[in-house]
């Protein structure tokens, strides 16, 4: 095993976060905001400069909107490994009243009893701007070493559930529809324990029914911890070299009843893998959901679909497991999407300090080339370490933005690496549409300049406005709601209801046609670290005043056209009966 020095260790990497049916309307009026955050391209080829954005391109909400969680991590002089991973988040509609509610995931102790610790906490949206913790009515209130949440409708009953990512134990909260969980993790046979830490519904096998992927970190237990100092008398952190890794879990549900554990019989077993971020995406455009997974200080991985319940491990030869260099670096967050509209998915790795953030290029032979310094995402990453990883259109001008969260992981790493802060900005990238991003600074006192330690990041519209708010969380600290006031531009969000598909409607893709402009988009889940966006597709449409139709590809391979849909309305569109629509 290979070990980095000591000093780097605290100065890199000193955690284990390594190296370097038809439609209906519901609701949805665009609300007018203050100003947008436009700026000028940079010549192709060429670093752009950073460009301030407007001190209001998203408010700090805080504080006014009732949501009052600091995370708990248990740290102490001991530095357990754990203590610096978590924590994560979800958006989701728990209660069915059309606004996105918020989970978001606590620790406990590492050690003793647990039965006086925090919980995570349930946040209910009461009118999109407030907030009300309704953990204790919803029984959520158990607590648990949380690390990441996912978010999904098991069981196809139109209520999503809850899963609980933690280092010693998962939680699959099954939503009763009465606005309470039970806790049905032994019933449906999720028993295998790890440390895990991002994880994603899934219908690998496209049988209507969502499957779960859990992904897991290294083999870590309070009594095979390591000792790691840098002189002899202060512990730090130790990176993950130091402990031998764990396979990720892949579980296929069985007729929404119960799972099964197919993780050898599928092709996911990998005790190489040290995983803490994971993604969908149709990596070869054949209409099976493939899985990217970023891992810490090994090779990533890619598992393309053989469409038989099976899947072959690709990373290497499609070219993301490694840096340019051939190097392995430490990746945290991830997402998935097509960045430049050429057909083909691209993937964006958060990645560890002195490591650039990677962002890979698909391409039409199936190959992948890291592009981010070419695309101005490179050189700005190069000194962050970035753990929520996030693309999404913020200013629904048809082009996805992307989102860094960062933060150290060792409190003291500026004594050692006075370049380095434990808390640290986010990163905002706009995409001018040229293939080029563009880093947005915001002016002093704005959220952009938020010295943060960032962990978790989800969007959702929590306002009903049709542009994404954010949340942060931060480990061992307050987690941050964000609004997101962007200038108003034209959208149409989807919420969809699955039949021969899964109920979410995770892996539906999407063609948005307004005259020459088409905007392709896919709903999944997975994405950023430890976090669940809101299942609900949202489409930026520029300042086009007439949708000509919406092209729905269900993954049953059902599609359906919409002609003519309304812009600026959340659609429920529900799929049709199998032989009302067309089948792929």
């Amino acid at each position: 095993m290979r070990l980095r020095l000591l000093v780097l260790a605290l100065c890199l990497c000193a955690c284990g976060c390594g190296r370097s049916r038809g439609t209906r309307n519901e609701g949805g009026s665009s609300e007018p905001a203050a100003t947008g955050s436009e700026a000028e391209s940079a010549p192709a080829g060429e670093e752009a400069a950073p460009a301030e954005a407007p001190r209001n391109a998203f408010t700090d909400i805080t504080e006014d909107s009732g949501v009052r969680f600091t995370h708990f991590n248990d740290a102490s002089s001991r530095k357990y490994l754990p203590e610096t991973m978590g924590s994560g988040a979800a958006f989701f509609d728990y209660d069915g009243d059309g606004r996105p509610d918020l989970y978001l995931v606590n620790g406990a102790p590492l050690l003793g009893d647990r039965s006086r610790a925090p919980s995570g906490i349930l946040y209910r949206n009461l009118d999109g701007r407030h907030f009300q913790d309704v953990t204790r009515a919803a029984r959520l209130d158990a607590p648990l070493y949380g690390m990441g949440a996912a978010v999904g409708d098991f069981d196809n009953d139109g209520h999503p559930d809850l899963l609980v990512t933690g280092f010693d134990e998962d939680r699959l909260y099954r939503n009763r529809g009465d606005g309470t969980f039970e806790d049905v993790t032994q019933a449906v046979g999720l028993t295998n324990r790890g440390f895990s830490s991002s994880a994603a519904f899934v219908d690998y096998d496209r049988d209507g029914y969502l499957d779960l992927l859990i992904g897991r970190y290294v083999e870590w237990t309070p009594q095979s911890d390591v000792a790691c100092s840098p002189d002899g008398s202060h512990k730090t952190y130790c990176t993950p070299e130091v402990y031998k890794g764990q396979s990720n879990r892949l579980y296929r549900n069985v007729n929404g009843r119960r799972f099964q554990d197919v993780t050898r019989s599928s092709g996911i077993y990998n005790p190489e893998g040290k995983t803490l971020g994971v993604a969908v995406l149709d990596h070869n455009r054949d209409g099976w959901p493939d899985l990217a997974i970023a891992n810490d200080t090994v090779r990533n991985f890619l598992y393309v679909n053989n469409r038989d319940g099976t899947f072959s491990e690709s990373g290497v030869v499609t070219g993301m497991a490694y840096s340019e260099s051939g190097a392995t670096r430490g990746g945290m967050g991830i997402d998935t999407a097509d960045l430049d509209s050429d057909g083909y998915a691209d993937i964006v790795i958060g990645n560890f300090a002195q490591e650039m953030d990677a962002l890979y290029r698909g391409s039409e032979k199936g190959y992948y080339v890291d592009d981010a310094a070419q695309a101005g995402i490179g050189l700005p990453t190069l000194m962050t370490l970035a753990f929520g990883t996030l693309l999404a259109d913020f200013d629904n001008d048809g082009w996805l933005d992307l989102v860094f969260v960062n933060g150290h992981i060792e409190p003291d790493i500026a004594q050692i690496h006075p370049s380095q802060s434990y808390a640290q900005p986010m990163q905002f990238f706009h995409n001018e549409g040229n293939g080029h991003f563009r880093l947005l600074t915001g002016k002093s006192g704005s959220v952009f300049q938020l010295p943060l330690v960032g962990r978790g990041l989800a969007a959702a519209d929590i306002d009903g406005d049709g542009d994404l708010d954010l949340v942060v969380t931060q480990n061992g600290r307050k987690a941050v709601l964000l609004r997101n006031n962007a200038a108003a531009q034209s959208w149409i969000r989807l919420r969809f209801e699955g039949r021969a598909s899964n109920r979410t409607g995770y892996g539906t893709v999407v063609r948005a046609v307004a005259g020459s402009k088409v905007v392709t988009r896919s709903l999944t889940s997975g994405r950023s670290y430890l976090s669940a966006c809101e299942p609900v597709l949202t489409i930026g449409l520029g300042n086009e005043s007439r949708l000509d139709r919406l092209e729905i590809a269900w993954p049953s391979g059902i599609t359906q056209t919409l002609e003519n849909p309304a812009l600026n309305k959340l659609l429920v569109v529900e799929e049709p009966a199998p032989g009302k629509g067309t089948t792929r």
